[in-house]
């Protein structure tokens, strides 16, 4: 009766938990969409040559990469903002000036680019294996822009709370992307299936997100207002910076290990990559439901609480998790699931999961920056990870291939996650001094 008593205290607690509700709500469908091409894997795999999964992986990368520079961190001041304002109008200013600060800041950034075609020297940089970049040209624009439309879409119904929005979108993804992707991979058996799986993937995405970009605009007050488009990029730029470094600390195992292998050789640590990154698209589910709550708690002494429990609970899950993917892996690759040429994957991945459950824990503190609106701390940290980043890539990776890229993103992961744990930990301490209370 005893134990039957704690059990009901443990539902009835987190019953009333708005996070776990929210997690509740659409945390499943939004793993499924991020998991379902890692569910998929074993069709995908056989649906293309070990070379071209390892020049997608690459691809990928790169359109993710740059992607996450292109939405120039103007998620923070949505997701900052966004309920400061009470009435409806502010609101849709708010919402009217990010789109618009958005657009103009992609257009002059993308382009000159295009329109010069600096894009052709910047491959020439990323490539050492020759590809035919003039076929890739157009889906990889396309995706890299549908990459930023759709993260800022779900940020925004993340932080307006429209749940039920964002399930029916993602329900959606989940189904007509990987039908679609499927369905030409085969029909188209024998092409170019790089480019196939791009153009399927990226179309449908952008057919989903215009259709259901129309809640948005329901919301949008057409008045430019320049004062909240002052203070968001005054919160924004600063993590664009960042996430520029973050270019360097992200990519540069895979740049140098582009430079020093084959795409067949890429192929066993994008397949490791793939699987481990599970992990951190856990966690952007989590994100996108944890920090608008985080943002709108004003009690330092309270987000403090709960950040240190989550930290060790989300280890724990991470932990488990990883585990449970090397086994599922290892039992692929046993029954020939996945085909025996992918066994060195076995062996780089318990690194990547180590990495990426560093990687996936930095946003509990760097959210804080946000918190206290100093993201220009963002900036500092990333040059510094950044020269680690790229020097660990130069003494690993030209001797240890694919396990040495595995090191780098691991003890980078591990720097950051440090330097943004003590200067946190220095920064609320210190206001907690200033101001007990801590009402921001």
């Amino acid at each position: 009766m005893k134990l039957v008593r704690i059990v009901k205290s443990w539902i009835g607690q987190y019953k009333e938990n708005l996070l776990f509700n929210r997690l509740l709500a659409v945390l499943g469908i939004d793993i499924l969409v991020k998991l379902s091409g890692i569910i998929l894997l074993p069709l995908y795999l056989r649906l293309m040559t070990q070379e071209e999964y390892g020049l997608y992986g690459y691809l990928l990368s790169i359109i993710l990469t740059f992607s996450g520079v292109l939405n120039f961190g103007l998620y923070i001041p949505l997701s900052k903002y966004y309920h400061d304002y009470e009435d409806a109008r502010d609101k849709g200013r708010l919402l009217f000036t990010i789109f618009c600060l958005l657009g103009i800041v992609i257009a002059i950034v993308v382009l000159p680019i295009y329109y010069f075609g600096w894009d052709y020297h910047f491959v020439k940089i990323l490539f050492k294996n020759s590809i035919d970049y003039a076929s890739y040209r157009g889906p990889v624009l396309l995706a890299v822009l549908v990459s930023v439309l759709n993260f800022m879409l779900t940020s925004f119904f993340f932080t307006s709370e429209k749940i039920s929005h964002l399930k029916k979108y993602n329900i959606f993804r989940i189904i007509c992307i990987n039908v679609f992707t499927v369905l030409f991979l085969y029909l188209l058996s024998g092409k170019d299936s790089v480019r196939t799986r791009l153009e399927s993937t990226y179309v449908v995405e952008l057919i989903l997100f215009l259709i259901f970009s129309y809640y948005y605009a329901k919301e949008l007050e057409t008045k430019f207002s320049r004062k909240m488009a002052y203070t968001s990029l005054r919160l924004a730029l600063p993590v664009m910076v960042s996430a520029v470094f973050g270019i360097v600390i992200n990519f540069s195992d895979k740049f140098f290990l582009e430079k020093y292998g084959s795409f067949k050789n890429m192929s066993y640590y994008y397949l490791a990559v793939s699987c481990a990154s599970v992990i951190p698209m856990l966690f952007a589910s989590f994100q996108n439901a944890w920090l608008p709550l985080f943002l709108k708690e004003k009690d330092i002494q309270k987000n403090i609480s709960k950040t240190n429990k989550l930290l060790v609970r989300l280890f724990l899950v991470f932990l488990v998790l990883s585990i449970g993917i090397l086994i599922f892996l290892k039992i692929l690759l046993q029954f020939g699931i996945i085909p025996g040429k992918y066994l060195q994957t076995i062996y780089v991945l318990p690194i990547l999961l180590v990495s990426q459950i560093i990687s996936a824990l930095v946003p509990l503190y760097s959210n804080y920056l946000v918190y206290f609106e100093k993201t220009h701390i963002a900036s500092i940290t990333g040059l510094i990870i950044s020269c680690i980043s790229i020097g660990l890539s130069l003494a690993l990776i030209p001797k240890y291939g694919v396990y040495g890229a595995a090191l780098v993103s691991c003890v980078s992961n591990a720097c950051y996650f440090a330097i943004y744990f003590f200067i946190v930990r220095a920064y609320t301490r210190k206001k907690l001094l200033t101001n007990p209370i801590a009402e921001l």
